[in-house]
């Protein structure tokens, strides 16, 4: 079978542009857009829970099998630089050996491609060269492909719950710029009324009534525009605030996965996006129906005082709305690129600061720069790009609004030297069309921001349709996951992997720990300790088995409650800005210091705090800088005891102390009246436990406490 040339040439703008929300689903991505290309538009959120990606990505082979199952067949071809124009595509291309994007249209001299990290790009076939790795996978419909459309949309009250007085705040904003709208309505006729009742007659008397009562208007309006300000100002806050919360408050319960398998920068993009949600709801609603409402109006007085003249100005307003709904790909492309460059962009300046020590003992200051400093050329071009498209926009349509006044003036003095109008009546116009104008043109930016709004409800989708941790789906036992636990832990064949084409890293894992069992768990690097852990933990969710906790399923305990009853040290744990006291209460509003120093105590800080100058409430960085590892790792556990936990979980949690510190702590832990596994590869706290369990490839089988620890370790 030969590679056939595109099926027809402009089909490459059906091609969507949909962007990678993981680190490493650009594949996913990949297959998404060729899919909707296809007719079967879909979430990637859904294929993702369809098909899921650990972050070392998918592979050719794994994407080909994704494909089938969407009901597409994939063929993999080597192909030559030059004969890209033949491939039957759309059609994935494998790129610097580590990334996955689509190619859309090819010639002799360049290629469009859309990129999962970057959107669209055209690039000349010599820098294609250099990252196209001569491997592509050619996509077709099977037989059994259907179109259809697996999309979740986002809507506005996603965000919001009720707010108590925003309702009446609305219905006060909007009542209050209702009359605003009058005022601007009575405006041109005082105008008219001027000219041809009172200049042109020469009544002084009546020009004095005229300015004292549009003076008391313009007073009424001053108020009425005050009150209204101080409405949509509580309404703006409350709605923005209510909807920052919600949000912020389903962020921090998604599942660990969630963070783990993305960018912190593109999450704080993604958050951001909810601001020009905020700001169309609280602004754009009642502009656009207050707006709507007066360009009806106006447009009412306006053919009674001329038709000729207003047909003339719909003819020029439907020109200036043509070139905007016709601009708008481009302009929403530009923007997308801007936010997804921006994230990038943040990324990279988040990653250097935490990463600064390391930066700094490399000598990478130069490199890092240099990088960021890319980053942010990439994101200021976007930006440039747009506002030069902007600017263009602007003259052309600011040279439409200037043909309609020059013509507007030059047929409305046509009219009133002929007396189908009078003076005032053509001032009256001129402020009629322009107020009809104005506001249809803010109709239609409105228009087109909701339009533009879709590109931040699907940046918010990742957010909003992921699914939190697994909730208590049995409403029975409240009474079983608000007790305290015993600390019996049993897995029953728990098998997990990270990717759905990825080998598994636990399989048929079998394992009972009864209350008030200290167990250490040993194995070689890799051999899936820390993944187990993250079950026990409950962060993680196996895909074959069950893990009880009491007897009582887990995810029937709750992960909340089940966690309640936890201490648990990770080797990269964090501390938050703050106190020493505040990092090892957790922020306890009520703190109890007894504890607080007894446990500091037995995980062997309460000199080091002493030694402080401020003890207890001295201050720790956000990443821990003024503390020593020792002293960080036992600030750790002495977090984790002060919950009085029922079961103590360590992750190499001696793993930074000295000798004599890690044997006084291996005997704290070893004396604990809880249930306690820990992970090691050093003797103390192995020789510690009374079961030692080694996790290797073949399985977790126990070992005998007698032998060597440090073959056991290993």
């Amino acid at each position: 079978m030969t590679a056939a040339p595109f099926a027809m040439p402009g089909l490459g703008s059906k091609v969507p542009v949909i962007h990678q929300a993981e680190a490493a689903e650009c594949g996913l991505a990949c297959l998404a857009m060729i899919a909707a290309y296809h007719g079967y538009r879909v979430d990637l959120s859904v294929l993702r829970r369809r098909f899921p990606v650990s972050l070392k990505g998918a592979s050719l082979t794994a994407l080909t099998d994704m494909a089938s199952e969407l009901s597409l067949v994939a063929r993999a071809v080597r192909i030559e630089l030059e004969d890209l124009p033949t491939l039957q595509g759309p059609a994935i291309l494998h790129w610097d050996m580590s990334h996955f994007l689509v190619l859309v249209k090819a010639t002799k001299t360049h290629a469009v491609l859309h990129d999962p990290a970057r959107g669209r790009v055209k690039l000349p076939l010599e820098t294609v060269s250099r990252h196209f790795t001569g491997v592509a996978l050619e996509l077709r419909p099977a037989p059994d492909f259907k179109k259809r459309e697996e999309v979740q949309p986002v809507h506005l009250n996603d965000f919001w719950s009720r707010i108590r007085g925003l309702k009446g705040s609305m219905v006060q904003a909007f009542i209050l710029s209702a009359f605003l709208q009058v005022f601007a309505l009575v405006t041109p006729l005082y105008q008219q009324m001027v000219v041809d009742d009172a200049i042109t007659k020469q009544d002084s008397d009546f020009l004095l009534v005229l300015a004292l009562g549009f003076g008391l208007m313009g007073l009424m309006n001053l108020a009425v525009t005050h009150l209204r300000a101080h409405a949509m100002l509580y309404f703006s806050n409350a709605l923005g605030f209510q909807m920052t919360v919600n949000l912020f408050r389903h962020l921090l319960r998604l599942p660990l996965e969630f963070f783990e398998k993305r960018h912190v920068g593109d999450i704080t993009s993604r958050f951001g996006s909810l601001a020009p949600v905020k700001e169309l709801f609280t602004n754009g609603i009642v502009s656009v129906v207050l707006d709507g409402l007066m360009a009806v109006g106006t447009l009412i007085m306006a053919f009674l005082y001329s038709v000729e003249l207003t047909l003339m100005v719909l003819g020029f307003l439907a020109f200036g709305f043509l070139v905007d709904w016709l601009t708008f790909p481009i302009v929403k492309r530009k923007n997308e690129d801007i936010l997804n460059l921006s994230a990038k962009e943040d990324s990279t300046f988040l990653e250097t600061i935490r990463a600064a020590r390391a930066i700094k003992i490399f000598g990478q200051e130069t490199a890092r720069e240099s990088q960021w400093q890319n980053r942010k050329a990439e994101t200021l071009n976007a930006q440039l790009s747009l506002a030069r498209f902007n600017i263009n926009l602007g003259s052309a349509t600011g040279i439409v609004g200037l043909g309609q006044s020059i013509l507007v003036l030059y047929m409305g003095a046509h009219q009133v030297i002929g007396g189908a109008m009078t003076l005032g009546m053509l001032f009256a116009y001129q402020s009629y069309s322009g107020q009809f104008s104005s506001r249809i043109n803010a109709v239609i930016d409105e228009v087109i921001k909701l339009r533009m709004l879709k590109l931040h409800l699907s940046r918010l989708a990742d957010i909003v349709h992921t699914a939190p941790e697994i909730t208590p789906d049995d409403p029975a036992p409240a009474m079983i996951r608000r007790r305290r636990l015993r600390g019996d832990i049993e897995l029953n064949n728990v098998s997990y992997r990270y990717g759905e084409h990825e080998p598994w890293t636990l399989k048929n894992v079998a394992l009972h720990i009864t209350a008030g069992e200290m167990v250490a768990l040993v194995g070689p690097s890799g051999a899936g300790k820390t993944t187990l852990l993250k079950i026990l933990l409950g962060l993680l969710s196996p895909q074959e088995g069950e893990v009880r906790i009491d007897g009582v399923q887990l995810k029937t305990l709750g992960p909340q409650a089940y966690r309640a009853n936890l201490g648990v040290v990770m080797q990269d744990d964090q501390l938050l800005s703050g106190s020493v006291a505040d990092n090892i209460s957790f922020f306890d509003p009520l703190i109890d210091m007894e504890r607080l120093e007894t446990c500091a105590r037995l995980a062997a800080l309460d000199r080091d705090i002493a030694a402080m100058p401020m003890g207890y409430n001295s201050l720790v960085g956000d990443m821990g800088t003024t503390l020593s590892g020792g002293q960080r790792q036992r600030l750790l556990l002495a977090r984790a005891l002060y919950r009085k936990p029922r079961l103590l979980f360590l992750d190499e949690g001696t793993a930074n102390l000295d000798g004599h510190t890690e044997r006084h702590v291996a005997k704290v832990v070893r004396n604990l009246p809880i249930t306690r596994v820990v992970i090691a590869h050093r003797p103390a706290l192995i020789t510690a436990a009374d079961r030692i369990l080694a996790l290797t490839p073949e399985g977790l089988h126990e070992v005998p406490v007698s032998m060597p620890m440090l073959e056991a370790a290993e």
